[in-house]
């Protein structure tokens, strides 16, 4: 019988658990859930779920991948890697445009423009 793994996850977030673990050897399902989206139907979220018997050999797995979701990422330049690089302050007419919807930081170190 499957049980329910791990609720409310993304899609990166399902395949990323279901890739974890298909390392240590379980084999899980996923499955969309949480409320419909528009205009196809589909849950906007997902569920992975276990064979009942493996659920204590994937608990170890599990956890530490919730204990990494829920914990606080630092923003890194995707260049040279400094941390918490600040947000442009005052960026072309045509990047506000490109970059519409999204924040645009700009590395002191390299110089790299890139959203977050």
């Amino acid at each position: 019988m499957l049980v329910p793994a791990a609720d409310y996850l993304t899609y990166a977030e399902a395949v990323a658990l279901y890739n974890d673990l298909r390392a240590v050897d379980i084999v899980a399902l996923v499955k969309s859930a949480g409320p419909p989206t528009f205009p196809y139907g589909e849950g906007m979220y997902y569920q992975l779920w276990i064979e009942e018997t493996e659920a204590a050999a994937a608990r170890e797995t599990v956890e530490a991948f919730e204990a990494e979701r829920v914990s606080v990422r630092v923003l890194r330049c995707p260049k040279c890697g400094t941390p918490d690089p600040p947000i442009s302050a005052h960026p072309a007419w045509w990047k506000r445009l490109f970059y519409a919807g999204t924040v645009l930081h700009k590395c002191p170190n390299c110089g790299a423009e890139f959203s977050a």
